[in-house]
């Protein structure tokens, strides 16, 4: 089975292990009882937005081109407690390609 198009409704990335994770796995892994973690990777999920940056700013201090992506669309849209900032998205995603 495939994630239906377009993948943004259907689908949510895991800011621990920034895979692209469907909403019927993340159901899934709810109904096996699996409730407050990654249903990839297992690790406790951020309940903050100080939590999911951190993680993100990890993975992009490792030079993860995904991480990387992710935090400049936080940066585009002024997501997740950051101020809106075109040129510094503009920036990462040019470092993440």
């Amino acid at each position: 089975d495939l994630i239906e198009l377009p993948m943004v409704n259907h689908s949510t990335i895991k800011v621990c292990c920034m895979k692209r994770v469907c909403k019927g796995c993340i159901l899934a892994a709810r109904q096996r009882g699996i409730y407050g973690t990654c249903p990839f990777c297992r690790t406790l999920l951020p309940d903050n937005y100080a939590l999911m940056l951190a993680m993100i700013r990890k993975r992009v201090h490792t030079k993860d081109a995904d991480a990387i992506s992710h935090l400049g669309d936080r940066y585009y849209h002024g997501e997740l407690g950051l101020a809106k900032n075109v040129p510094r998205a503009i920036e990462l995603w040019t470092r993440a390609a």
